[in-house]
């Protein structure tokens, strides 16, 4: 029975191993004198060997006529000839008549044998590994760590005999025997595997937090895949450890699935490609997983060595389809992709050495120790840190997303706030216009208006004051409907335009005058700019008026009433320009990055004071846009605001 110890004193026996075993012994030859269990013995040479099978050769003494020397390790093929099925190994050592025993129990490692094997001690059946019959059952991977028990061992010559079967050609021990304490022994072989065990662990850990992710941002895309590929590649490296007789009874079932796992990986792999890169499956790709589906359902049928080998080598036969699909994704898109597949790239040249390596040793080509865990965890760790980046960088996105949405919403309702706030001064100004005209004689009850710029009376007011007043905000509530129909128009690029000959200065005179009978202003320190003043142009009125009215009512809404406007407007060089400068506050640069988007609105103390739906300057650069020119703004603070306009006299979009 092998005993089991806690992982504190594995670490512990592991440590006192790697201290006190040396990794490099001295060589012994068979039959020679052990005079203690204080240090190991490895024996190497003087091994007799034998090919057929006859269970005589368990016993101390055996005719040696047909018996060949060797020296271990002495695996791999035969040149010479077939050693399936049976063949035996005979080795002997020499106690002492004092030799107290042992404290602690003695064993010895053979390491791995293929592929199912007896051992035998001065005649008695200690421990096996598989069974020929009533069933073949074949463990190629268990390192095989047997008892010396006490009771067999003697003073004087000892005899040990290994009765082997091999199920292929492939024959002999890989590793020459060592003799030491069982627990020391069983603790090498477990430190050996800590770090390939931690890799397995960390690989499906790193795969279910991917496949979380995948899961919680509702895509089945790369992450989604590489998910996969790192909960198998965990699995498989966890298979090729001793773990594998805690996971399963049966080798067979064992091996089974470490071959199922093997044949998904590069499937995995290349669909993960193809989903990070956002590239189409070809026919190459779909051919390649038919057949490693068809290899993964006859695998599930394969149950003895020589079908198993056939598996791998069908398996590495078609791996270069793999390799040649990857290559081509990389040339295709890597030189546009570069910052996306460099992590890729670095990973893949440490993996594909080592799956080189595993196969060949998997075969049997080489004798070489598993390195595949160290290159999948470089290659891991470098898909991951890419991965992790996109999902970090995706969900800061959707944070950002979320928070301009709110922010949209805010501004959408202002924005109804303020239409609402528009016409319900509007509808005030024409209830009080309709009760004056009904009821002349009755004098309107004194109530101030709610602008500021105009702290009058209303009872003081004319008839015909409250009236023109009326029309004007009807006028105004006009103008914020057409100018939001306007602007869907120019975006959706639906609006037609209608030529006319008209004069600039009276436009802008006209428009100058709305705004302050709408806002009840009377600025003497406006001045109108038109060169020549009789200037004629063949223009949009309507176009024209939309941005002259907007830009000229900012800045009377954000300015002093004392605050200097200038509005230019002339010809040159096939240039209209159109310029409207202030002398106000001005604004910071963070305001002027955000000033045309729709719904913003400029800086103001209370800003439920300012008229206007906050589209007036996103409806001016689409409309200057429209005419195939462009809106300028410069600013400061503390140094007014100057919008200058340049559009061509020709370059209309019909």
């Amino acid at each position: 029975m092998i005993r089991r110890f806690s992982p504190l004193h594995a670490s512990f026996f592991a440590l006192l191993f790697s201290i006190f075993l040396p990794t490099n012994l001295s060589a012994e030859a068979c039959g020679t004198f052990i005079g203690s269990w204080d240090k190991p013995i490895k024996l190497s040479t003087d091994w007799q060997f034998r090919k057929g099978d006859n269970l005589d050769w368990r016993d101390e003494v055996v005719e040696e006529t047909f018996w060949l020397k060797r020296s271990v390790p002495d695996y791999g093929i035969s040149k010479t000839e077939n050693l399936t099925g049976y063949h035996w190994y005979r080795c002997t050592f020499v106690l002492p008549e004092n030799l107290p025993e042992p404290v602690e129990p003695v064993a010895i490692k053979f390491g791995r044998i293929r592929d199912i094997d007896e051992f035998y001690l001065n005649g008695t059946l200690v421990d096996q590994t598989g069974t020929v019959i009533p069933k073949l059952e074949v463990d190629f991977q268990k390192v095989r760590i047997y008892s010396l028990p006490s009771h067999l061992l003697k003073a004087g010559v000892n005899t040990i005999a290994l009765r082997i079967y091999a199920a292929t050609n492939l024959n002999g021990l890989k590793e020459a025997p060592v003799i030491y304490h069982e627990k020391e022994l069983r603790n090498s072989v477990f430190t050996a595997e800590i770090f390939p065990m931690v890799c397995g662990y960390v690989f499906i850990f790193m795969g279910i937090y991917f496949l979380v992710g995948s899961i919680v941002r509702g895509r089945t895309g790369e992450n989604f895949f590489f998910a996969l590929f790192s909960i198998f590649i965990g699995f498989y490296v966890l298979i090729r450890t001793q773990h594998r007789n805690i996971m399963f009874e049966s080798f067979t079932n064992s091996y089974v699935v470490e071959l199922l796992l093997l044949i998904c990986l590069p499937s995995f792999f290349l669909n993960f490609l193809h989903q990070y890169l956002k590239v189409k499956r070809n026919l190459v790709l779909l051919g390649y997983e038919v057949y490693l589906a068809v290899l993964f359902v006859v695998t599930l049928f394969f149950r003895t060595p020589k079908s198993w080998i056939l598996v791998i080598a069908l398996f590495n036969y078609a791996l270069p389809v793999a390799v040649g699909l990857a290559s081509y994704l990389f040339i295709r898109y890597g030189k546009e992709m570069i910052i996306k597949l460099r992590f890729i790239l670095i990973g893949l040249a440490c993996l594909l050495p080592t799956i080189l390596i595993d196969s060949l040793s998997a075969l049997e080509i080489i004798t070489s120790p598993s390195t595949i865990y160290l290159g999948f965890l470089l290659f891991l760790v470098m898909i991951s840190v890419q991965l992790s980046n996109d999902m970090v960088l995706g969900l800061r996105n959707f944070i950002e997303q979320e928070k301009e949405l709110i922010q949209m919403e805010r501004v959408k309702t202002g924005f109804l706030l303020n239409l609402s706030t528009e016409f319900k001064s509007g509808m005030e100004k024409i209830n009080l216009a309709i009760e004056k005209i009904s009821n002349p004689s009755k004098a309107a009850p004194a109530k101030k208006t709610k602008s500021k710029k105009n702290t009058s009376n209303v009872s003081v007011m004319s008839t015909d004051d409250i009236v023109k007043q009326a029309e004007d905000h009807i006028s105004y509530m006009g103008y914020m409907v057409e100018e939001a129909l306007l602007l869907k128009q120019l975006e959706e690029k639906t609006y037609q335009i209608t030529l006319s000959q008209f004069g600039v200065y009276k436009l802008i005179s006209d428009c100058v005058s709305s705004i302050e009978n709408h806002l009840g202003q009377r600025r003497k320190n406006v001045t109108i700019d038109v060169r020549p003043k009789d200037l004629e142009v063949n223009l949009s009125s309507d176009l024209l008026f939309v941005m002259v009215r907007n830009l000229v009512e900012n800045a009377y809404i954000y300015t002093d009433i004392k605050t200097e406007i200038g509005i230019e407007f002339y010809l040159q060089n096939g240039i209209y320009h159109l310029i409207v400068a202030d002398e106000g506050l001005g604004m910071s640069q963070i305001e002027m990055e955000t000033i045309f988007q729709k719904f913003v609105r400029g800086y103001k103390e209370s800003k439920s004071e300012i008229p206007g739906a906050g589209i007036g300057l996103t409806l001016v650069q689409a409309t200057a846009e429209f005419l195939g020119g462009s809106v300028q703004l410069k600013s400061a603070e503390g140094m007014g605001a100057k919008f200058i306009i340049k559009f061509p006299e020709k370059g209309l979009k019909k």
